[in-house]
């Protein structure tokens, strides 16, 4: 059975999981925009910050038991259902703040929205690992290794186009006069509407692509068989996987970023809301993001044209972003 990788094929794979990401992040820029109005409904702001540390805990110890779970099982279908479960758990939020939990006793407060985001941010955990993986399985001939920068580059955009989305979904349903929950609803859709399409349209690897083509080739010919199935390598363990050089220094880097990047994510938009009106606060929010966008992209290509040298790109960047960060600190 042959297991030819296509430019057609890379480029539909590329698609489907740039565009899952993107809305794994509309789905949290989109909360973390009406947040000012859950606090109007009766949520506080110590609940709110509590829901976002239990996402970052399970989102953060998560992403390694969803990287098994995309090795064990076929990864596609993986990366779908943590699109339904990430809708599902937005839904939730949904009704818990308009059925009036946000204003029951702390203790159901805290137990309901505190479970509902606890869950939440495994699902969301699910896409990168998983997701990169299946890039991974795609992206493996001499030219898209050789551009592996430049292709990881653009398709890491994916996550700073879903920030910028989300308030343009906001700004459109206030414009609309639509009521609140819209802002919410809108990413519950795209989630499980793109939900469906990697469950059931995304080949996980070129040989699960060559299986079902080989399949429907059988059934148009009359045949019903099924291909045999090779044994699926067992996954590696956790111990296993930081033993792999760089791994670990590569866990703190990219640790130390998020930690960044998510503090600025989170609670950015309810800051420059004590200062301008919620559709100027969420405009100037997403001007970090087009930042983001070009600079990911640049780190790729340099990357590349020093011959795969990451680690070194890595550590100038990151000692570029310490005076940044202080002159942020002294001064925004």
């Amino acid at each position: 059975m042959s297991a030819e990788i296509t430019l057609g094929m890379q480029g539909w794979v590329y698609f489907v999981t740039w565009v899952q990401y993107a809305a794994n992040h509309v789905t949290r820029k989109c909360y973390t925009n009406v947040k000012n109005i859950m606090i109007e409904k009766g949520l506080s702001k110590l609940v709110l910050g509590r829901m976002d540390f239990v996402f970052m805990l399970t989102y953060a110890f998560g992403a390694p038991l969803a990287g098994q779970l995309g090795d064990t099982y076929d990864s596609s279908k993986v990366l779908g259902i943590g699109l339904y479960g990430s809708a599902l758990c937005i839904f939730l939020l949904i009704v818990g703040v308009c059925y009036g939990v946000a204003t029951a006793g702390a203790l159901v407060v805290n137990s309901y929205f505190l479970s509902v985001y606890l869950i939440f941010g495994f699902f969301q955990a699910i896409g990168g690992p998983v997701g990169t993986a299946i890039m991974g399985n795609w992206m493996a001939t001499p030219g898209a290794k050789k551009n592996r920068g430049l292709i990881y580059g653009t398709w890491t955009t994916h996550q700073y186009f879903g920030n910028i989305v989300a308030p343009v979904i906001i700004i459109g349903c206030n414009a609309a006069h639509a009521k609140w929950w819209w802002g919410l609803m809108w990413p519950v859709v795209i989630n499980a509407s793109w939900g469906m399409v990697c469950y059931y349209a995304l080949p996980r690897s070129p040989k699960a692509a060559a299986k079902t083509k080989q399949m429907a080739a059988d059934l148009k010919n009359g045949l019903n068989t099924v291909p045999e199935e090779a044994p699926k390598a067992a996954p590696i363990s956790i111990p296993q996987a930081l033993k792999i050089p760089s791994v670990p220094g590569y866990c703190i880097a990219f640790g130390f970023m998020k930690t960044i990047n998510y503090v600025l994510f989170f609670w950015l938009p309810l800051f420059l809301q004590t200062h301008f009106d919620s559709n100027t606060a969420n405009m100037i929010s997403t001007l970090y993001d087009f930042g983001m966008m070009p600079g990911g992209i640049i780190v790729g290509l340099v990357s590349d044209a020093l011959g795969g040298r990451r680690g070194c790109v890595v550590v100038v960047f990151l000692v570029v972003l310490c005076p940044l960060l202080v002159v942020m600190a002294l001064f925004a």
